[in-house]
């Protein structure tokens, strides 16, 4: 009973092994086309579906955080007690959508860059 119990064990670690490293091999950048045909699912204006408002909203937090760690000049600039997640959402894929050449880049690229565009900081912010 021991041998079919740690020959089990040895099975499902080795698997778990395997998927893992599979799992790495095929992980891929989500592109701009991709977001935006998660983010067109279910779509209204003004109100973006959750998976597209997560997606900007952890987009947006990710980099506020690295821009207050670091001097200098800022890639946006958004006052969430103005600019509501929804709007911020809308216009990045407004963005995206008048760039169709581009959509094959990655997601957080074009993104970014929509932020950059769509919301400029004012050279005091800077």
């Amino acid at each position: 009973m021991k041998k079919i119990s740690l020959i089990c064990f040895l099975m499902l670690f080795l698997n778990f092994g395997f998927a893992s490293v599979y799992a790495e091999e095929e992980e891929e950048v989500l592109s701009g086309q991709e977001l935006l045909d998660e983010c067109s699912e279910g779509y209204l204006p003004g109100k973006p579906n959750q998976y597209c408002m997560q997606y900007i909203f952890g987009l947006v937090q990710t980099l506020a955080a690295l821009q207050e760690m670091e001097a200098g000049n800022k890639l946006f600039c958004i006052d969430p007690n103005v600019i509501g997640l929804e709007e911020v959402t809308d216009n990045v894929t407004k963005w995206m959508n008048n760039v169709p050449e581009r959509l094959n880049e990655g997601a957080y690229i074009l993104a970014t860059q929509a932020l950059h565009e769509s919301y400029p900081c004012a050279p005091n912010n800077i």
